[in-house]
């Protein structure tokens, strides 16, 4: 008789912590489309930014993976905490724009991620490669949400 009850108790006790509070019940598909939308959108900014610097006479391999976790760092230790703390998009860009363009020109400065052309980075092409990649992840991330 107990075992009856039991299997009754573990079927419904679900169903009504479901009922009670439907948060409790995490659904692991919810997950996906925001990992998703972040992760194409990073990159697909890493790409573009990294195919800009291709014709800066920069290795495409080495550049595509540092500032491709330069670029998921920024986002998550630097841009969401900003984004909460002043909740302006505009201004929370504008500083990523300049963080990231110090990112170029600092990956720039060392020999692996040089090609033998090269002749040094500017710190213009570094703001514009960064503004390009940020504005057309912004544009995909409205897009895409």
């Amino acid at each position: 008789m107990m075992k009856k009850y039991l299997f009754i108790f573990v079927l419904l006790f679900p169903a009504a912590i479901a009922f009670a509070n439907p948060v409790v019940s995490l659904n692991p598909v919810y997950w996906v489309k925001p990992f998703l939308i972040l992760g194409t959108i990073l990159g697909l900014e890493t790409f573009l930014v990294v195919t800009i610097l291709f014709f800066c006479h920069m290795a495409v391999i080495p550049c595509l993976i540092a500032y491709f976790s330069g670029n998921i760092l920024i986002y998550f230790i630097i841009f969401q905490p900003l984004l909460s703390a002043i909740d302006n998009v505009w201004i929370c860009e504008i500083i990523i724009i300049v963080i990231e363009g110090i990112l170029i020109k600092v990956i720039s400065t060392f020999d692996v991620f040089q090609l033998e052309e090269f002749k040094g980075l500017k710190w213009i092409t570094a703001f514009i490669c960064s503004a390009t990649g940020n504005a057309f992840s912004y544009y995909l991330g409205t897009l895409l949400a």
